[in-house]
């Protein structure tokens, strides 16, 4: 089996193949023509050298491309192919008239291969070489020493003067060739760097701006003059809900966004009075109807010479930002009607302790019956309510800071269903099944508050079902984004899911808002401060009907991270009635 040599890369490939394909062109063309001007001039001399000649270039080629398959270093096979050929020149010259033979000028092809190939010293090298040769030849014919099988004839004579003076000038054009092809190889080589270098710089200014472009979480649309979309990056398409970037490109931008007709005027406008528009809030709609409010400004795109090449439209989704800015609201108009409230009711809890006190005194030494009596009853009934809708109320416009340390979340259940148990507030036709898939996971939280959300979630539930039902809790690990926008993260979630009733939907937006109720007598505080207790936690709580029959409430808290260790998938179920 053959292996590659690592030493091979696809450029030094591409090199020696290009090489190959010229010397076997350069050999063939050379002593082709040598073959062809002997046997033109005059009787032609044996011809069996020349084409050994020739063969012998051929075999050094292949040789040469086949040790560097084989893992020789290019610069090594190309220093030896240059030897070859000014060995393999000097016999051609031999062979075609001796030192005054007109292919002698060939020397020249092997000097700009050393200059091209390794520069001035590659240049000057392969010139010294051939010089040699050449010399060493010529030295050797005027000393009668070699004699070429053609005469030196005028037809074969390239140079009319003496040896010594062929010679030199035969010398002296290598070394300006070699000189001067080794100079233009390293110019050519600098200028190509440099290009390079330059190339590289604009490829990475033009990467890290299109990163930037890309990245950018404000949605940015570049048009030209024409209106004509020339950039759109993913969050434009994101918030704007267009089709991909890349089918925009050349679309007018009325086409792009045809419903968005306000977003339409603004951009044509400023294309059609060079005006760029400060930073403001239009409202646009979708394509499927709904709203979406956009912070944006819009900017002039200018060439360096001043002149206008197009607008540049940047945009953010204020969905986000409106929906905050209505909760600073809705959360200082309860804070206000709070601390009203709470004044009010300890204002007022005062004189309903005497007036409480009072009538069951009465209660108690009256002989009340019939409609008096009742009337009695109803009285201290009523009393007791509006005593506990205080109690409430001040309980949830006081809830204290949560005091956080790690709690395990699967006893504290498990601690609230026993005191149920032991609780004559509970139905015993109410049966409760508790499903654990994540034992001994712990949150940091209050643990106090903590119970207080698990007893108000399940007398809730116990109030939705007064005929009796079943109440399933599920416990485990899960990955949720407990922000809007945010990144999953390991959480426990606590789902609470019983038989009553299901909740309308128009009522479920409002489940958790303050003195919000459907039910006879309640006080809308129970669930409200459930979810203020989640949210002081870094959770959230959901609801969602579970059919026709069915509510399921649903409370995810982050794990505490000294419980973050490998996932129990431990499935326990047990089933306890009431």
């Amino acid at each position: 089996m053959h292996f590659r040599s690592r030493a091979v890369s696809p450029g030094d490939e591409g090199n020696v193949r290009k090489l190959t394909v010229l010397r076997f062109g350069v050999a063939t063309v050379a002593v082709g023509a040598a073959i062809v001007a002997l046997q033109v001039t005059g009787p032609p001399p044996s011809m069996g050298v020349l084409y050994a000649l020739l063969g012998a270039t051929y075999a050094s080629t292949m040789a040469i491309y086949g040790a560097h398959r084989a893992g020789v270093p290019i610069r090594t096979l190309l220093a030896a192919g240059i030897a070859v050929d000014c060995a393999v020149l000097t016999m051609i010259v031999h062979f075609t008239g001796g030192s005054a033979s007109y292919f002698a000028m060939l020397y020249l092809l092997p000097i700009l291969c050393g200059g091209i190939s390794f520069q001035v010293s590659g240049g000057l090298a392969s010139a010294a070489l051939a010089a040699v040769l050449y010399g060493a030849y010529g030295i050797l014919e005027y000393q009668g020493a070699v004699n070429p099988p053609v005469g030196s004839s005028a037809v074969y004579s390239a140079y009319g003067a003496a040896p010594l003076v062929r010679g030199y000038l035969s010398i002296s054009v290598f070394a300006l060739t070699g000189l001067f092809s080794g100079s233009l190889s390293k110019y050519l080589r600098k200028r190509e760097e440099d290009l390079h270098r330059v190339e590289e710089e604009l490829r990475r200014v033009q990467l890290h701006t299109d990163s930037i472009i890309m990245n950018v979480s404000s949605g940015l649309i570049v048009t030209n003059m024409a209106g004509e979309v020339v950039a759109c990056n993913p969050a434009a398409v994101r918030i704007l809900g267009l089709r991909p970037a890349e089918d925009l490109k050349g679309c007018l931008i009325q086409d792009v966004i045809p419903h968005m007709s306000a977003l339409v005027r603004e951009i044509e406008g400023s294309l059609a009075t060079g005006a760029p528009l400060r930073r403001h809030e239009l409202d646009v709609r979708r394509k499927d109807g709904t709203d979406l409010p956009l912070g944006i400004s819009i900017s002039l795109l200018k060439a360096e010479g001043g002149e206008r090449r197009g607008i540049v439209a940047i945009f953010q989704d204020l969905t986000e930002v409106h929906l905050m800015r209505d909760k600073v609201r809705r959360a200082d108009k309860m804070a206000a009607i709070g601390e009203l409230s709470t004044a009010i009711a300890h204002e007022i809890r005062a004189p309903l302790a005497s007036i409480c006190g009072s009538i069951e005194m009465l209660a108690g030494e009256l002989q009340l019956s019939g409609d008096n009596k009742n009337l009695m009853e109803l009285v201290l009934k009523e009393s007791d309510r509006l005593d506990r809708i205080i109690t409430d109320f001040l309980e949830f416009s006081r809830l204290r800071k949560p005091s956080f340390e790690p709690v395990d979340v699967e006893q504290c259940l498990r601690e609230v269903l026993m005191l149920l148990r032991h609780s004559s507030e509970f139905d015993a036709r109410i049966s409760i099944e508790f499903v654990s898939n994540a034992p001994h996971a712990c949150v940091y939280a209050d643990d106090e508050q903590l119970r207080q959300v698990f007893l108000n979630l399940i007398m809730n539930a116990r109030e939705a079902m007064a005929e009796g039902g079943r109440l399933t809790i599920r416990f485990e690990r899960v990955m949720r984004a407990l922000r809007e926008g945010g990144c999953a993260e390991d959480c426990v979630s606590i789902d609470f899911e019983n038989t009553g009733p299901a909740i309308p939907e128009d009522v479920l937006p409002h489940v958790f808002e303050p003195f919000y109720t459907t039910k006879e007598g309640g006080t809308g505080l129970g669930l409200a401060i459930v979810a203020r207790i989640v949210e002081s936690h870094s959770g959230h709580v959901r609801i969602a009907s579970a059919g026709d029959r069915g509510v399921r409430f649903s409370v995810a808290l982050p794990v505490c991270p000294r419980a973050g260790g490998p996932r129990e998938d431990i499935h326990q179920e047990e089933f306890i009635s009431f």
